[in-house]
């Protein structure tokens, strides 16, 4: 089977609380790489290379949304949405002999006067002196006829950031999904690649390009930052920056899977004892791993017994005083299977 992977990926972006911070599914570019150095050590007759010593990898990513996002712009410039803020406003006033009245309450701009700015006729713009009635004179008082005047005001439902002088980018959990097809059915999605990165910072880098012919996206870069494994006694898991996962729709979890073992392999039983074994699924490709119990099936021959009632999580076998065997299928992949012999200790 040839695997396709199409188009963008939707993305999810999550805070630390595991709040949805956005999700973007209108992407036009949903791109990563992957960098690493290398310093080569060199040697002996000729300086042949003798071994490459990798270092200084780095996971960076941009995403670029058709849509404009106040909540992915905020990641960029690390700054949470506020609400409420002065806005300008325009509106179409009626005047009489130059007088008219504003609806809206304007508020002043960078003095403590207030002002409005008024378009008309062959003027395209002027500034008039606003009262506290939120009546103003144009400098045309033979003009009676409607106008444009423009003010700032508070509004209440206003969004906003502030793009700070010192920024320092938002950190974040990102997920991302993108479609994967088959040479099988380029018709029908197959399943996803699924892309996470356990602690993404925005670069805080971002150009806004507002032109007369196109249409503004919204722009995130971001770098993965190292995240640390966990500890198991005094070793530390390996730090990481994402993961890359292939989920096929009609998969199961047996269809690559070539061998069943047990951990420590064959082994003796006294009678009346038991014990849980564990299994492995081996691989075409990949690392073993324990499989769900529940799709196995156990059968005894000899003097050993099977208690299949804990398949869900593991059966329990019993020695019965002679030797005998386990036989370990898989319930829906019978080709694979696992012979565990037991036998009575001397």
């Amino acid at each position: 089977m040839k695997k396709i992977i199409c188009s963008v990926a939707d993305v999810y972006a999550y805070d630390t609380s595991d709040n949805l911070i956005f999700e973007g599914n209108t992407m036009l570019n949903t791109s990563m790489e992957n960098a690493l150095s290398s310093t080569p050590v060199k040697g002996g007759k000729g300086n042949a290379l003798l071994f490459n010593y990798y270092h200084s990898g780095e996971l960076t990513g941009s995403i670029e949304n058709v849509q404009w996002s106040m909540e992915q712009m905020a990641l960029n410039v690390g700054s949470t949405i506020g609400t409420g803020s002065n806005i300008w406003s325009s509106e179409t006033v009626e005047v009489t002999a130059g007088v008219g009245t504003i609806v809206g309450t304007p508020i002043a701009f960078q003095t403590t006067s207030l002002y409005a700015w008024v378009t008309y006729g062959d003027v395209e713009s002027e500034r008039v002196a606003v009262d506290g009635s939120k009546g103003f004179t144009i400098a045309d008082t033979t003009y009676s006829d409607d106008l444009c005047v423009t003010y700032l005001e508070y509004s209440a439902a206003t969004r906003y950031l502030t793009i700070g002088a010192n920024i320092i980018p938002s950190v974040f959990y990102l997920v991302m999904r993108a479609d994967i097809y088959t040479d099988e059915t380029m018709t029908t999605k197959a399943g996803e690649v699924i892309i996470t990165i356990d602690k993404a910072q925005a670069t805080g880098a971002f150009t806004m390009s507002l032109t007369s012919d196109g249409t503004s996206t919204t722009p995130l870069s971001y770098m993965a930052l190292t995240s640390r494994g966990t500890l198991t006694g005094c070793t530390t898991g390996e730090n990481k920056y994402g993961t890359i996962q292939e989920y096929l729709i009609d998969a199961n979890w047996y269809d690559s899977v070539v061998a069943l073992a047990v951990s420590g392999g064959d082994f003796e039983l006294a009678e009346a004892a038991t014990v849980l074994p564990t299994i492995f699924a081996i691989p075409s490709v990949g690392d073993a791993f324990v499989p769900p119990y529940s799709d196995l099936s156990f059968a005894a021959t000899g003097g050993t017994t099977v208690d299949n009632t804990t398949a869900a999580t593991r059966s329990t076998i019993t020695g019965g005083g002679t030797s005998g065997t386990v036989t370990v299928t898989i319930t829906e992949s019978e080709d694979v299977d696992l012979t565990i012999t037991v036998t009575v200790p001397a």
